[in-house]
């Protein structure tokens, strides 16, 4: 499942979000990606007036996967243009943009080698810094690098939890939500997983996305079974004014920042000291985890 905002609803919120800067808010670079943007959208037709219209259903239901195949048809038009645009015009400040909103599909290597062939300018708009603080959070999660501290209370029990507490297990650490519903699928094969190799060293750390309502996360674990390994929150906060209107986001304390997450569910398998032995799907950890364990 897409990771909070599909690409082409990321598109229309970063549109969205700069046309209600005024244009000296912008930095000189944003102003010609705009200028950039504003072209390329003019010759979206009714594309980008259709995506707008399920991007608002999408987030006012609770059946979204339904409106997501409705959006399926036009956003895969807009992905065809954007990419054919990256292809034609690699250096431009809207190339940037669009590899930004593009990241959580690349590898290191490739979005490295895209960055490097933008122009200094594009290099200079927020989505260009956006890609360069990535590739950063790519590097260091790394397989072989410690894996980034998780301090929180645990969601659950409410008592201090770090995850540097479980050197000396295996540890899987779930991105996952309530809402998402390939998380919760995969939630039997988690279990199965945890009572075969749990006697082992093989523990499990769930991070929801449910910082906005921690009790549908609670309601989920208790439904799934999974309230005995470890929960916490992501922990992204949202940032409003003195009218609760919403201003952004604080995510100096967002795990998924921290791990580079941009889909649910996303798996990192870590091993006994401490370090990130990489991303799994649901084959591949039984396969990493048979080959750690011998059985």
């Amino acid at each position: 499942m897409r990771k909070l905002l599909m690409i082409a609803a990321m598109a229309l919120l970063t549109v969205s979000a700069m046309a209600q800067r005024q244009q000296r808010e912008l930095s000189a670079a944003d102003k010609i990606m705009m200028d950039q943007q504003n072209a390329f959208l003019a010759g979206m037709g009714d594309v980008m007036e259709k995506l707008e219209q399920y991007n608002k259903l999408y987030y006012q239901t609770s059946n979204r996967d339904s409106v997501s195949r409705l959006m399926e048809p036009y956003r895969k038009i807009y992905l065809e243009r954007m990419t054919d645009y990256v292809k034609k015009y690699p250096s431009t400040a809207l190339a940037a943009n669009f590899l930004c909103m593009n990241t959580g599909r690349m590898t290191l290597e490739q979005l490295k080698e895209a960055y490097n062939k933008l122009d200094e300018t594009a290099k200079q708009t927020s989505a260009g810094k956006e890609i360069a603080a990535e590739i950063a959070t790519l590097d260091r999660v790394a397989p072989g690098n410690p894996a980034p501290e998780i301090a929180k209370n645990d969601l659950v029990t409410g008592k201090p939890f770090a995850l540097s507490s479980l050197k000396g297990k295996v540890v899987l650490l779930d991105f996952w939500a309530s809402w998402c519903v390939p998380c919760r699928k995969s939630n039997p094969h988690v279990k199965a997983l945890y009572e075969k190799y749990r006697k082992k060293g093989f523990d499990v750390v769930y991070v929801a996305d449910n910082d906005s309502r921690p009790e549908e996360a609670l309601k989920a674990i208790d439904q799934d079974g999974i309230r005995k390994y470890h929960h916490v929150l992501r922990g992204l906060k949202t940032l409003k004014d003195a009218n609760g209107k919403m201003t952004g986001y604080d995510k100096s304390e967002d795990v998924s920042e921290q791990y580079a997450i941009h889909f649910l569910p996303t798996k990192y398998l870590i091993d006994r000291e401490g370090k990130i032995i990489g991303k799994v799907n649901d084959e591949e950890l039984d396969a990493k985890l048979k080959e750690i364990f011998g059985f």
